[in-house]
């Protein structure tokens, strides 16, 4: 049996005193908020052009299979290559992607098909991304300061997202979603500067040896022996497949239910967004009184009370509070999770590891999306919603009485 190490309660700040992570934070606060609001828009144009929530799980889904597929191999090339090269490349990549999809709203051309091969390259891009951007933290600040560099990490990518929606409704509805496609191309140049600024100074060298299928085994073989990452990887699982898809859920649930496609839309994800925000500015403070393991079994079993509420609401101002809820409990259940893991993996197999983090929300969450767009086509939006809390809820709650050591985590 492992047993899980006491994880450093430093100021929710230190990571800030380091330039390299001062200049990454930047360069990201520009970028992610363009991200949000090229989602926002995205979803947006796929119901306009299909009514469907089966079409938003398609696309969901395209976006996520390359990850189910491949996010154990891409944790094989974080821990072998230096992670400032592999953001370096799939940031640009993605700006490339962007500026195709702007091309083919402004020209009229976009068809539903075409959202659906930019997201799957989006995707494939993102397995490696995501992981590589995890790690690239503790290669920055370092051990100490990684919990900082994790939760401001949260609380940029969350403002990006109160920030990111209100542009999306903005110019969604004064001049349309190409706009928003066109700004989030252009904020990837803040990322790519940012980027090549930063020389980490924490990096440790890869030491892996043997074939790329070897390495994905020990990776594998380490997270499925661990009595503390192997139960946080199942409860991240749970949470990406059944609470994540709320947010996959909002467009149709701001058109059909809330009849405010445009704005209920951009005050739902805001609304989110802000939970988010609140969250991260707590959560220090929080996890020093009552430890991490309490935290993540509390808010599994907020996310599922606040979907179950949220299915419940035909008001717009009611919805939104209950997404200040869920953005809140959404990010003290992933944050605190991300943290743990991080503090628990060696940086021998970090990459392949966090790969497997990934796996669950840009793998799992996609292939549940297209699951649940289909059962919110025959029961309704509302009702998948209440069958997705029950279940989050169930599956999370059994795996926390069966590693009843979680709740325990400092």
């Amino acid at each position: 049996m492992t047993a899980a190490h006491a994880v450093p309660h430093r100021s929710m700040f230190s990571a800030m005193q380091h330039r390299d992570f001062r200049w990454y934070f930047g360069g990201q606060l520009i970028s992610i908020s363009g991200t949000w609001m090229q989602s926002v828009a995205e979803g947006w144009l796929v119901f306009q052009l299909t009514r469907s929530e089966l079409a938003l799980g398609a696309v969901a889904f395209a976006a996520g299979i390359p990850s189910l597929l491949l996010s154990p191999f891409a944790g094989a090339v974080v821990d072998s290559f230096p992670r400032r090269t592999i953001l370096l490349v799939t940031q640009a990549v993605q700006m490339l992607l962007s500026v195709i999809l702007t091309v083919l709203v402004f020209t009229n051309s976009i068809q539903v098909w075409h959202i659906m091969i930019l997201a799957f390259m989006l995707g494939v891009t993102r397995c490696v991304d995501s992981p590589a951007r995890q790690s690239f933290i503790k290669d920055m600040v370092g051990t100490e300061d990684m919990s900082s560099g994790i939760t401001l990490n949260s609380i940029m990518v969350n403002g990006g997202r109160i920030v990111g929606p209100a542009m999306a409704g903005f110019f969604l509805a004064s001049v349309g979603a190409g706009w928003c496609f066109f700004f989030n191309a252009a904020s990837f140049l803040a990322v790519l500067i940012s980027l090549l600024a930063i020389h980490p100074r924490f990096h440790v060298p890869n030491t892996a040896i043997g074939s790329p299928l070897v390495q994905v085994r020990e990776g594998l073989s380490f997270s499925r022996r661990h009595n503390t990452i192997l139960p946080l990887l199942l409860l991240a699982a749970v949470g990406s497949s059944f609470a994540a898809n709320t947010v996959t859920l909002l467009p149709a649930l701001a058109d059909i239910v809330l009849h405010a496609p445009v704005d209920g839309l951009s005050m739902l994800s805001v609304a989110q967004g802000g939970g988010a925000v609140i969250a991260g500015l707590i959560l220090t403070r929080l996890v020093n009184r009552v430890g991490h393991g309490r935290v993540i079994s509390a808010m599994v079993l907020l996310l599922s009370l606040s979907m179950i509420l949220l299915a419940q609401s035909r008001v717009l101002e009611l919805s939104a509070l209950l997404m200040v809820v869920f953005g809140f409990g959404f990010v003290l259940f992933f944050v605190n999770t991300n943290t743990v893991i991080q503090y628990e993996v060696p940086d021998a197999v970090r990459g392949r590891v966090m790969s497997l983090f990934s796996l669950t929300f840009l793998g799992l969450t996609p292939l549940s999306a297209l699951v649940i767009g289909g059962l919110a086509n025959i029961v309704g939006t509302p009702e998948a919603l209440v069958i997705c809390g029950i279940l989050n809820g169930v599956l999370g709650l059994a795996i926390l009485l069966r590693w009843r050591d979680v709740w325990r985590l400092a």
